[in-house]
């Protein structure tokens, strides 16, 4: 398993484009939004990521969790 190192700590984990946000609203909606309608995404997106560290620490307790049960499943699989 590969480590990271400290130096890679500072790359994002996440992000979302503006491209991508359009690209969205033209396959849901059929139309590009206009500057107004990108500002306002953007603070809906921002409201939406107040609690981004609750959402952070459930995602890696997850991966944990689950890591844990694929581990117990090996090694009890293996004796």
């Amino acid at each position: 398993m590969k480590k990271v190192r400290q130096s890679e700590s500072y790359e994002d984990i996440f992000a979302i484009k503006l491209c991508e946000v359009q690209h969205l609203a033209k396959k849901r909606f059929g139309r590009y939004l206009d500057e107004t309608e990108i500002k306002d995404v953007q603070k809906r997106i921002e409201w939406g990521m107040v609690f981004w560290e609750e959402v952070v620490l459930y995602a890696i307790e997850d991966v944990m969790k689950n890591k844990d049960i694929s581990n117990n499943q090996r090694e009890n699989y293996s004796e």
